[in-house]
């Protein structure tokens, strides 16, 4: 229990929460155990709290839209066959995947005390997100927001004005900070370091371009957060031309398209080298856990037959697929797929992938704000990118995917053949 009145919850006390959560105690109860007030126990279960989905349930049990009884959307679907009945009924495609307004529902009961679902009576069979309190987890979710709050400029503005000015003066005359601070270190407020660390954030107009010597060297790249180490011993490119021949036909190359440089969205590419299809699903975010959860997505759409058309990943070393083992795991726990990477610098390793990607440039060039793009625009993209007839081809893609790929994929992705002269390669597709 906190020593003195004010400090913070230790990792005991987060241990005795948990366990007495479990038990169904009180916050009242928790609280005369660790001396505390109830309040502090609620805050602390509220804030630190984790949110999880069962993987038991249905993929379209969990996805339920809060918006569900009332919505009466129809036609939601590329030229959709029928406009009488809401979409929300359709039994072909999931309607929370093309529907702009779908807003997860939000059980009410996890929104009051204990603010967690560790002892409702629905807990087995309920398809809300459900919510626990883990010690371990809320311990990580304290120290980033303590973290959080000590970052920033440590002095106050006059002091730091004061600082800013001298500074700026000498550093005009040619002065480096390690010379300034040598004869000006006491008067100053912080360190040269701690300086330094102020220049990048731009603090008071000053950046680094005023040290002509920082300047020429280029900043350090930091390795993403939660990415693994390169340990890729078995899955490189070497390893993957090893494979059987079968085997590297069937390979299915793997990418991410990149919009602005502001941009948080990106496309996930998936290339059937045989096929010369290619898939898009557009991504809220270029990280580890969004490529995670777009194939995870692409296995309930395949059905059970994940395995048999993604035996093989070939992706190149970009840190959104460095996590193999999450890739290569299923939904339902088992090995789904194998994931090799290409040789540093070797994008022509899975060149096939990246010619593609001129197809899809057409209708979303660079500099395009992938920010503004709905899933449902990537599908008409990708219908229209695949119903393309190419030269020397003699057929469109999609005529030949739409043979060999489970048809439930195709539909819940929205990917539909375009005739020959309704394809359109422009921006103007999407109004662009």
């Amino acid at each position: 229990m906190p020593q003195e009145k004010g400090k913070q919850l230790t990792f005991d006390d987060r241990c005795e929460i948990e366990e007495m959560l479990k038990s169904s105690e009180s916050f009242r109860e928790i609280a005369r155990k660790l001396n505390v007030s109830p309040t502090t126990v609620s805050n602390e279960v509220k804030l630190n709290r984790t949110f999880f989905r069962s993987r038991e349930l249905p993929t379209a049990a969990q996805s339920r839209c809060g918006h569900y009884k009332e919505c009466r959307i129809v036609m939601l679907c590329y030229k959709c066959s029928s406009d009488a009945a809401s979409c929300k009924r359709c039994q072909r495609k999931r309607c929370y995947d093309l529907c702009e307004k779908f807003d997860p529902l939000v059980c009410p009961e996890r929104e009051v005390a204990p603010f967690v679902c560790t002892s409702c009576r629905k807990r087995g069979y309920c398809s809300k997100q459900k919510a626990r309190y883990t010690a371990s987890k809320a311990q990580t979710k304290h120290d980033e927001r303590l973290r959080a709050a000590h970052a920033g400029v440590a002095c106050n503005p006059s002091e730091l004005r004061m600082m800013v000015d001298k500074v700026k003066k000498l550093l005009s005359q040619g002065q480096s900070l390690e010379a300034i601070w040598a004869v000006h270190g006491d008067e100053f407020p912080v360190c040269v370091r701690t300086f330094y660390n102020y220049m990048e954030q731009g603090v008071m107009g000053l950046a680094n371009i005023e040290l002509p010597k920082k300047v020429k060297y280029a900043p350090r790249k930091k390795r993403p957060e939660g990415a693994p180490r390169m340990d890729l011993a078995g899955r490189t490119y070497a390893d993957w031309l090893a494979l059987p021949e079968t085997l590297r036909m069937l390979t299915v190359q793997i990418d991410c398209v990149e919009g602005l440089r502001r941009n948080s969205k990106c496309i996930l590419s998936l290339h059937f080298v045989r096929l010369f299809f290619q898939l898009y699903i557009l991504l809220p975010g270029k990280t580890q856990a969004h490529v995670k959860a777009a194939l995870d997505a692409v296995d309930a759409y395949c059905e059970g037959s994940f395995a048999d058309t993604f035996p093989v990943l070939l992706g190149d070393r970009g840190s959104e697929f460095l996590d193999f083992l999450k890739i290569e795991t299923g939904l339902d726990g088992a090995r789904r797929t194998s994931m090799f990477y290409c040789d540093p610098v070797k994008p022509g390793q899975k060149g096939a992938c990246e010619k593609n990607h001129v197809e899809l440039r057409k209708i979303l060039p660079k500099g395009t704000d992938f920010d503004a793009l709905t899933q449902w625009d990537v599908s008409i993209v990708c219908s229209h990118v695949n119903s393309y007839v190419r030269a020397g081809q003699g057929v469109a893609p999609i005529a030949l995917a739409s043979l060999v790929l489970p048809a439930s994929l195709l539909e819940s992705l929205g990917v539909a053949t375009v005739p020959p002269d309704e394809v359109v390669m422009r921006p103007s597709l999407l109004g662009l």
